[in-house]
């Protein structure tokens, strides 16, 4: 017969953000040492806790003012992903333990689909049709209710998920940066159709002992556990409360921050399918070489230590998009990591896009300007060689109490920008567009893509463009965004502003 695998049961109720992440960091560190047993943890947070994946920035995907203001903790997850509102009410869970048993065993992505597709069964005990939808989301019927991530060090694995239990979207909207419109009614009602909560699908809501006896029965059958309880070792505990304090510094925070003069500085994003990332490059006087880059976003990556050895091997090398991208994928290949659903390759062509970015300075744009442009199947060397031929202009432009506001090419009446805008186009030799949504963006560059030697002028948030890069690239328009504003125009209600 064969020994079931002896996990301890650790709840460890309501603690603070630090708190949550120390114990993070003490529980993975020993396990993957061997000096304490494999186990699973239920975990929720008091105060509520907005959390950055470990590579994000947090003045990119975190409203700190309304936190503060509301009492909502500023942390940092030691796992990737992106930022999530961790409500006092919803229930975290983690499986931690050393590399090569159960269910640690193979490649980083087939253990999170092993415990995801668990995860979801435990949702199924309490009655409801869940299934674990890769990379990292368990849904009912097609929303979302649970998200799941991981890290790694040598010799150990943390994975863990988070269960939505109470309907708090609003403050979830408020405190997160949230690519949506408009902090409007009707926009939340359609994040309200991708999302779901425990407590509206199940009637009446079942108690939250309940729902942990049932991933504790969901993980004991599909891993073939014993899972008992058990405290923290007088080891652990000592390491956590000399932990604590670090993880509420502003050094773990804040993470690595940027010293240089901006114009020393080009950014560019980069979005593949399993993430978001943002690459930020300092370059020495005369732009000739690298002085440092920063690789942010929301990305899963393993082990995490491949993150700073990446940016330490473009440390030096030639500001030349060939430069960055053999360095880069030396490194990559050697390194023997992987960010999760990148190929190397991939990475290194979008490093190199960076590094290209900065021969822009030789049309007379300055690294700010740079910057704020946002290339569509354009390489920033073809940038001079296009005829711009068609204007995109947003309708959020048009007064917010305009009856034509979503009224395609409406006429230029003199009582918003467009009228202004319009003319400009037409005397420039573009045509002008009104976009109405993003399915009449696809529609206009689909239209416009046949076009051999012409481009597009548009704007856009940085938000929008992060979320549907792909989008607009599949198209195969070519064209130049710019950056509406640093801050997005769903900010809080500013809308008009």
């Amino acid at each position: 017969m064969m020994t079931r695998a002896s996990f301890r049961l650790l709840d460890t109720g309501l603690l603070t953000a630090a708190e949550n992440m120390a114990l993070d960091e003490v529980l993975l560190e020993e396990a993957a040492a061997g000096r304490s047993r494999p186990t699973l943890r239920f975990l929720r947070f008091s105060p509520p806790a907005a959390l950055v994946g470990r590579h994000q920035e947090i003045s990119r995907e975190i409203r700190e003012d309304f936190c503060r203001d509301h009492g909502i903790d500023i942390g940092r997850r030691i796992t990737g992903g992106g930022a999530i509102y961790f409500q006092s009410s919803a229930l975290g869970w983690e499986l931690i333990g050393p590399a090569g048993t159960v269910p640690f065993e193979g490649s980083f992505d087939a253990i999170l689909a092993r415990i995801g597709r668990a995860a979801a069964q435990a949702l199924v005990l309490l009655g409801l049709p869940a299934q674990y939808r890769p990379r990292n989301d368990i849904e009912v019927d097609g929303r979302k209710i649970s998200g799941t991530g991981g890290a790694a060090v040598t010799g150990g694995y943390l994975f863990q998920g988070t269960l939505l239990i109470e309907n708090e979207i609003e403050l979830f909207l408020k405190s997160l940066r949230v690519p949506v419109e408009k902090l409007k009614k009707r926009e939340i009602e359609s994040l309200r159709q991708r999302v779901c909560f425990l407590n509206e699908l199940l009637d009446p809501p079942p108690p939250l002992d309940t729902v942990k006896a049932a991933f504790i029965q969901a993980f004991a059958n599909d891993f073939g556990l014993v899972i008992e309880p058990g405290p923290l070792t007088d080891r652990e505990a000592e390491h956590l409360a000399s932990r604590r304090g670090y993880y509420s510094s502003p050094e773990w925070v804040y993470g690595r921050r940027n010293n240089h003069e901006p114009a020393s500085e080009y950014v560019s994003t980069w979005q593949a399918e399993s993430g978001t990332f943002r690459f930020r490059m300092m370059v020495e006087p005369g732009a000739r070489r690298i002085r440092q880059t920063l690789i942010t976003g929301d990305f899963f990556v393993r082990p995490e230590r491949l993150v700073l050895d990446l940016e330490a091997s473009l440390k030096g090398v030639r500001a030349e998009a060939s430069a960055v991208h053999q360095a880069a994928l030396d490194l990559l290949n050697q390194a023997g990591g992987e960010f999760l659903g990148v190929s190397h390759d991939d990475i290194a062509q979008a490093l190199a896009e960076t590094a290209e970015r900065i021969g822009l300075g030789r049309m007379g744009l300055e690294p700010d300007e740079i910057n704020e442009l946002f290339l569509i199947n354009l390489a920033p060397s073809d940038l001079g060689r296009q005829k711009l031929k068609w204007l995109l202009l947003p309708y959020c432009s048009k007064k917010m109490d305009c009856g034509f506001r979503f009224v395609p090419d409406c006429g230029q009446c003199g009582e918003c920008d467009f009228d202004r805008l319009y003319g400009w186009a037409r005397a420039a030799g573009m045509e002008p567009f009104s976009i109405q949504s993003f399915e009449h963006l696809m529609e206009v560059l689909d239209r416009i893509r046949s076009n051999p030697d012409g481009c597009f002028l548009g704007s856009c948030c940085e938000a929008f463009f992060s979320k549907h890069q792909r989008e607009m690239r599949a198209t195969g328009a070519r064209g130049v965004l710019v950056n509406l504003d640093s801050t997005t125009c769903y900010d809080l209600g500013k809308g008009t502003d």
